[in-house]
């Protein structure tokens, strides 16, 4: 079955320039380093004084990419701060490495901990409900924290975890996993870090007032009835309901926690809000929230591969549902076809993406599975499609294909990815 691509972001003219040529009144639209490295939470933003740029070249950077269109050229024309002429400079994009091979070792490890203990710490605080106390609160918000301060050091890794799970209803799990997503796209939006805080708690226990829903509900596999789905919208009150327990729980997060079902289109529950009336912080938690719910499987639905995830939310978007902005986002941080999509390449092989390169986004690295005669490799070649050279068969993603139509357990899949 052949997904429909989302549209591609569009890219201003850029340019790339040596650190030292950097001046206040440039637009930086990128770095020669991953930008999560570095104490910026935006990657993008308007030099204003020079400082910034000393802070920068503290931390390695020795060339960036400028957006001329939206800040001065070279050589420079404007100035936030008195700065003198910028030299030449190469107007050559900047280079993208060789070979992105994903984050090593020691880093998935890393967040494979971090993940781990949240969910353990997040369960943990469900289970003590019928008690509340505000020492559970504590624990849960540094648990946001702790994600907070991984997403910086480990974002790669962290937010490529969240594609290696299937078939996984948990909500502890859920909510983590949400929230790790929710916070990537708020730093890529260029939220400050108070508001990654009140998003990242507010989607850590967003469905948490399921934990008030019959449990044979959320187990139940067949279609819900009028009054099953009566009884799933009740959960946004419900638990907006469970954490006015907590007096010092923000009133922002808890806004986000009972608003996060409605669409700008006035389709979503449980008030039917339409456009300003909902924040961009509670649109940024609704699109993690589905993407996750969708490809895990949630309720009576059954998981769906990333890319066919990513290509209903964009749908959805141009609908009215989602700002078609921040679901862009998204699509930029895990790529059109995200980690653990199975797809069909030009050759008739299939394949599994298990890495996307932050500067091409359409040509990931992949593992190849079957032939193209339907049969399966016994050595699974890695290969990076975006280092490919014109010696051998020049290999390209023609289709995402759904698993269980192809037959294959995406699960020992993905278990043998890293």
């Amino acid at each position: 079955m052949r997904f429909p691509s989302p549209l591609a972001i569009p890219f201003a003219m850029k340019k790339r320039i040596a650190i030292q040529d950097l001046r206040p009144g440039m637009y930086i639209a990128g770095m020669d380093q991953s930008w999560f490295q570095t104490p910026f939470l935006r990657h993008k933003w308007l030099v204003k004084r020079d400082d910034e740029i000393t802070l920068l070249r503290s931390y390695g950077i020795q060339a960036v990419l400028i957006d001329t269109e939206k800040g001065c050229d070279v050589p420079v024309t404007c100035s936030v701060q008195e700065s003198s002429a910028a030299p030449a400079v190469s107007e050559e994009p900047l280079a993208p490495p060789i070979f992105d091979p994903g984050p090593n070792p020691e880093d998935i490890e890393a967040a494979r901990l971090l993940r781990a203990e949240a969910i353990s710490t997040l369960d943990l605080f469900f289970r003590q409900l019928e008690a509340p106390s505000p020492q559970h609160l504590i624990e849960v918000r540094s648990v946001v924290s702790t994600l907070l301060d991984g997403l910086l050091e480990h974002q790669a890794a962290m937010v490529s975890l969240i594609q290696m799970r299937r078939f996984d209803a948990n909500l502890a799990t859920h909510g983590v996993d949400t929230s790790v997503l929710a916070m990537a796209m708020g730093k890529e939006f260029g939220c400050e870090p108070s508001q990654l805080k009140l998003l990242g708690l507010a989607a850590m226990v967003h469905d948490i007032g399921q934990l008030r829903l019959p449990l044979n509900l959320l187990r139940k596999v067949q279609p819900y009835s009028p009054k099953d789905h009566k009884l799933i919208q009740a959960h946004c009150d419900m638990g907006e309901a469970i954490l006015n327990q907590f007096r010092d729980f923000p009133q922002e997060s808890k806004r986000m926690v009972l608003q996060h079902h409605e669409r700008l289109d006035g389709s979503g529950y449980p008030k039917g809000l339409q456009g300003r009336d909902i924040s961009e912080l509670t649109q940024i938690l609704s699109i993690a929230d589905t993407y996750d719910a969708q490809i895990s499987g949630r309720c009576s639905q059954p998981p769906v591969p990333p890319a066919r995830a990513l290509s209903e939310l964009y749908r959805a978007a141009v609908a009215g549902q989602y700002a078609t902005s921040l679901v862009q986002r998204l699509i930029h941080l895990l790529g059109v076809y995200p980690i653990g999509s199975l797809v069909r390449l030009n050759t008739g092989e299939q394949a599994v993406v298990v890495w996307v390169h932050s500067h091409s986004r359409l040509t990931p690295t992949i593992k190849l599975l079957k032939n193209a005669s339907g049969q399966p490799y016994d050595d699974q070649e890695i290969i990076d499609l975006a280092s490919q050279t014109n010696n051998g068969t020049l290999r390209s993603i023609q289709e995402s294909i759904d698993p269980h139509e192809a037959g294959w357990d995406m699960g020992k899949i993905l278990a043998s990815l890293w």
